[in-house]
Formats: C-alpha cells, structure tokens, sequence
C-alpha cells in the first residue's frame, strides 16, 4: 500500500511505504480527499508538535491524508499513522476495525457536542419519521457522521428501513426510506428546494444556516443523539507516557495565546479536553449503532 504522505513543518511531499513509522516520528492522520487543504489544515499544528516534542526524542512530525477510513485503519493497525483526528463515528469505525483507542475531545468552532437533524419543507405532509416510507431523503456521503451515520441510525432506530438509490429519479420502495447521497450539505438543501428529495439530514450549524437564510422554511423532523464533535485517537500500540505526554500538549494548548492560534487555524478547533465520561462510556453508544449499521449493511464490516 502507497501512501501519499506531506512532511510537517516543511510542506514537502514524500511517498510513504508501508512501512511502520519511525520511533523517531509522529504522524498526524487524517481521511479526506482534498490533501493540501488537509495538509495546509494540519501544518501549524504538526509544527508546533515537533518543536514540543524535541526533548521527548520526536525528531520529526508528519502529516498523512488517505483517501478513506478503511486505509486509515490499516495504516493505525500498521503502526504507519500515530494520531488520528475525525467525527466520531467515522473514528468509531477505525477503532473497532484498527484497536486504536479514542483518547481526546476537540471542540470545533466552539462547539463540544453535535447531532444530526432531518429536515423537511415546513409545508411538507411529512409529519413523522414513520411518513418517510416510500419517500426520498438525502444524505452527504458515506463517510459522513451528521450527514448520513447519525441520521440512517436514527431512521433505523425508529423502526424505518433503508435502502440506497443509484440516482434520484428512482422510486423508493414502499416500505422503506430511499436514499441518495447528495455530496455536499449545500446539495442536500438545493435538492430540497427544488423537490429532488422529501427529507435531508444536516448538523446544527447547517441549520442555523438555514435559518438565517431562509426563515421558516424548513422544519425539524426528527434529532440523532448526541456525539463529540470531533474526537482524537492514538494507534493501540502506543508508548503510554507519550500518550500522556500528547494528551497534556494538546489540552493545554487553550492556555497560551501561541497555543490558541496553532488551534484557531487547525480547522478553527477551540479546545482539546478529556471526555468528560471517559471514553468508554462515550462511545459505548457509538459502537452500539455503529453494529446496527453494520447488520443492516449500511457500513463495510472491518478486515
């Protein structure tokens, strides 16, 4: 497996065998498509790192983008990425299939908990989660948490199944919910709109965005449960006092002024913090629908 990997701090590009990483070296994970707004995302950060971590024996911090969950689990698995940085039932899923452990909190925008919400015009004849059988409803991709493995889970939970459509133009079946994957939170909204879809699922900012732009003209459904915002996760392997050191790095980063612009620009992250229920219990619900999921086919089960 070939890794595309960036080098921290120095913004050059390396391939990455499928090596395990250097005692010597830490590497920053993350799973998108878009690698240099990642590695741009990722720089200030990493940099910061490797100038804490000099006495600790880290010599270097690199910064690795992948192109989906399942790599980042192998390369976790591997001993190829150190830290890993995701919503957290995508990070649920690399955990059940990599043993990397959950160990930090971070808060984006402010923001330390979220759920998802599906949404329906306000003069939609939907009137429950039960009405959605035989209806469309858009989700943003598969590998988002608030945009479809929050709201599939709930759709699940509330006794209503589900089924994906190739494209929109097909029926959904009587007895289920059709989805189609709209790419884009904007899409979701714009395929609302226009009748392409009955239903959409979104985060609370969404919402509020779409208050503010189009007052009263959509309605709140149904609402997930709550999850982190954002959670940290270190490879099952790792030193336990470098885990430590790590966890006492980041979370006192909101004390200096320094560490509070390295988080402002590491996608506008406000705060690392403990999960304040442990980790244990905080994604004891998280793994419990992500196996829900699993059983009714919506995810891969791992390898």
């Amino acid at each position: 497996m070939t890794l595309r990997t960036f080098l921290g701090g120095l913004l050059a590009v390396a391939l990455l065998s499928s090596m395990p990483a250097q005692a010597d070296v830490l590497v920053l994970g993350s799973v998108n498509d878009n690698i240099r707004k990642h590695v741009d995302r990722f720089t200030p950060l990493a940099s910061h790192l490797a100038q804490a971590l000099t006495e600790d024996g880290i010599t270097e911090v690199r910064i690795t983008v992948l192109e989906d969950a399942k790599t980042m689990a192998h390369a976790l698995r591997d001993g190829e990425v150190d830290l890993y940085f995701d919503s957290p039932l995508v990070a649920g899923l690399v955990a059940q299939w990599s043993g990397a452990q959950p160990f930090l909190r971070r808060w984006k925008r402010g923001v330390a908990r979220y759920h998802s919400v599906i949404i329906v015009p306000t003069d939609s004849p939907i009137r429950n989660v039960s009405d959605l059988k035989g209806r469309r409803i858009g989700f943003q991709d598969p590998d988002s948490t608030s945009g479809f493995l929050l709201p599939a889970g709930l759709l699940l939970d509330r006794g209503v199944p589900v089924t994906e459509l190739e494209h929109r133009e097909l029926p959904p079946p009587p007895d289920a919910a059709g989805y189609v994957f709209t790419g884009d939170d904007k899409n979701t909204v714009l395929w609302l709109t226009r009748g392409w879809i009955d239903a959409g699922a979104t985060d609370p900012r969404g919402l509020d965005i779409l208050r503010e732009t189009q007052p009263g003209a959509f309605r709140v459904l149904a609402t997930s449960i709550d999850v982190p915002r954002q959670v940290v996760l270190h490879r099952a392997d790792m030193d336990p006092d470098l885990v430590a050191r790590l966890s006492a790095l980041l979370t006192g980063l909101e004390h200096s002024e320094t560490g509070r612009e390295v988080m402002h620009r590491f996608h506008k992250t406000t705060r690392f913090d403990t999960f304040p229920d442990g980790a244990e219990t905080t994604f004891a619900p998280i793994h419990a629908l992500l196996d829900r999921l699993t059983a009714h086919g919506l995810i891969e089960a791992g390898s």
